[in-house]
């Protein structure tokens, strides 16, 4: 894991956080989401690493050998 360059919380440059506190008006409470966007490359990416190992495009969850779900 070390190898793999991912970047620790001690690597981090500083960060700007400007917090805007504006409702969100058809949600309960106002709240926002703002995690799940993180998420969305992260079954592309597997998909893109899988096929770089083995040569195999997996198009279906979840992603087995062969490509196929069971």
């Amino acid at each position: 894991m070390r190898g793999l360059g991912i970047l620790r919380a001690k690597d981090m440059p500083p960060v700007d956080v400007i917090l805007v506190e504006e409702p969100q008006p058809d949600a309960p409470y106002g709240i926002k989401g703002v995690g799940e966007i993180g998420l969305v490359p992260t079954a592309g990416a597997v998909a893109a690493a899988l096929h770089d190992l083995d040569g195999t495009w997996r198009t279906s969850l979840p992603m087995r050998r062969g490509g196929t779900a069971p």
